[in-house]
């Protein structure tokens, strides 16, 4: 790609925020959602993750919301406070920041944590909640798919049985959404907008956290979860039973996002601060660590933008305020049937741009296989993975240095494995309700908070997904892209050359092994 390519792709990244930014910046007339969101006070947990810093800041960029009140906990030896001034510091709030320079008056952290008691709150905090909140955003979740069952149960069920007792006190509540995920019930192949019956209670379930002792229920877990693949899903099932049985009377929505992605548009394109999922997997095609990986290649890919996830969850909030619903609607938030891509459209694309838009900290030429049967991805990863970490280890030792690759490929093929579950199977979805709330939607607000999957430009999506990943979470500096491209270029030669050697010493050796057999 020469240089006026470079500068192309790096405008057009600009261009389109910017074109889209001026849509939002540029109305006069508060939108229908604008004006539900004025003065109103937000209570959001998960603020601080990857789905919550995007909640903030659109509330921050493009309404007049009155407060927003944090629910933070103390992590690795930083309280509510020194973390808040770290959320700031993303670039993702730059845009926000010139919008809205006043916006730390709209923030007030609340100290607590998802996993305690009544949330961990002191009791005039939870006052200015009840008197002061009027919607109530539950996005905090364990995440880790490895998660104990015992923490998971404690913050993803407790956690939302807290949140509900929480929001029955707020004195004029006029949405609560809770964050479930599109995977919530995948024992099912075929997933609809509705409550499912699980094998067990929300309640019940914390009540065995407390009968047994953390190594009895460890043992027991595969026993207790059996039909999910990890204990995330399955205490996001029992989440959303807690909601059914508790939070019937409030106006409450369940809202399922699907395989959450960077941003395709707004604050910042190609936006993430994470390498979950799918992400990593192009960060590790992308670096030439990853090179092997399983799965149904042809299977539906159901994976969203932050961006218009975010869009979507604050639809639903301002939906549920204005509607009285028998049962609470469930939104799943996944690809449109009439606009979705495979798998393999999304790893071919990937793999295409990933030579336009190189990693320069890449330790090798990426080559990916993908392969259908786990015997052949054994046996590949023993060939592309394990035996060139052994080699680079053994010249590390000799250099004097610590080995460190095979540590790597460990955490890659645990990642692997828990990616193999959700690429494996097919799944299909019923999104009717998400239609419908795109077309409850005036002209204004489908510009503001567009989230209709139909008219996702998927290609256009994975290029400005790549680009985010180099720049966000590789940290690669935008200006050193013409280098990496002349890098790559040289590691493509290196490659072939190797496997020119590698092939030509096999054929050699067969032949050997031929001739000495039978002549």
């Amino acid at each position: 790609m020469d240089e006026a390519k470079l500068m192309n792709l790096r405008n057009g990244f600009t261009k389109s925020l910017d074109d889209h930014c001026q849509l939002i910046t540029g109305t006069k007339d508060e939108s229908p959602m604008q004006m539900f969101y004025k003065d109103k006070g937000v209570f959001l947990t998960g603020g601080t993750g990857f789905f919550g810093k995007i909640i903030i800041e659109k509330l921050l960029r493009v309404t007049e919301v009155a407060q927003i009140y944090l629910l933070i906990r103390t992590k690795k030896g930083k309280d509510a406070h020194a973390r808040i001034e770290d959320l700031f510091n993303d670039p993702v709030f730059a845009k926000m920041k010139q919008i809205n320079p006043k916006y730390r008056c709209q923030i007030t952290i609340i100290s607590g944590d998802c996993s305690l008691p009544g949330l961990g709150i002191s009791s005039n905090e939870r006052e200015t909640i009840k008197e002061n909140v009027n919607i109530v955003l539950h996005s905090a979740a364990t995440v880790r798919f490895d998660e104990k069952l015992k923490m998971a149960i404690a913050i993803n069920v407790h956690g939302t049985k807290e949140i509900i007792k929480l929001a029955k006190e707020i004195v004029n509540l006029k949405a609560l959404v809770h964050v479930s995920t599109a995977f919530a019930h995948c024992n099912l192949r075929y997933i609809q907008e509705k409550f499912y019956s699980g094998t067990m209670t929300g309640d019940n379930a914390f009540k065995l956290t407390e009968c047994l002792d953390e190594h009895t229920l460890n043992t027991l877990t595969p026993t207790i979860i059996k039909g999910y693949p990890n204990t995330y899903t399955y205490t996001k099932v029992l989440a959303e039973n807690v909601v059914q049985q508790d939070a019937q009377k409030l106006p409450v929505t369940i809202f399922r996002p699907g395989i959450v992605i960077t941003s395709y548009r707004e604050p910042v394109t190609g936006w993430i601060d994470n390498m979950y999922g799918p992400c990593g997997v192009i960060v590790g095609i992308g670096s030439g660590v990853l090179r092997v990986f399983t799965g149904n290649m042809d299977n539906k890919a159901h994976i969203v933008p932050v961006d218009l996830c975010v869009n979507a969850l604050l639809a639903s909030a301002w939906d549920v305020a204005r509607n009285t619903y028998e049962t609470p609607p469930i939104y799943n938030y996944v690809p449109d049937a009439d606009n979705m891509v495979t798998w393999r459209n999304y790893m071919q694309t990937g793999f295409k741009h990933v030579n336009d838009i190189p990693m320069r900290k890449s330790i090798w030429y990426p080559c990916f296989t993908i392969v259908p049967h786990m015997w052949q991805y054994h046996i590949l990863c023993f060939l592309y993975h394990t035996l060139p970490a052994m080699f680079m280890d053994l010249i590390m030792v000799l250099m004097g240095k610590k080995p460190r690759m095979m540590k790597i490929y460990r955490k890659i093929h645990k990642f692997s494995n828990v990616l193999k579950f959700f690429s494996s199977n097919e799944f299909r979805f019923d999104n009717d309700n998400v239609r419908r709330l795109v077309d409850k939607l005036d002209e204004r607000d489908k510009r503001i908070f567009a989230f209709d999957m139909r008219d996702l430009d998927w290609t256009n999506l994975f290029r400005v997904s790549l680009y985010g990943l180099r720049l966000y979470v590789v940290k690669d500096d935008p200006n050193n892209l013409p280098e990496s491209i002349r890098r790559i270029k040289r590691m493509m030669i290196l490659h072939y050359s190797t496997l020119a050697i590698v092939y030509s010493l096999t054929a050699w050796a067969l032949y050997g092994l031929v001739k000495l057999m039978f002549f």
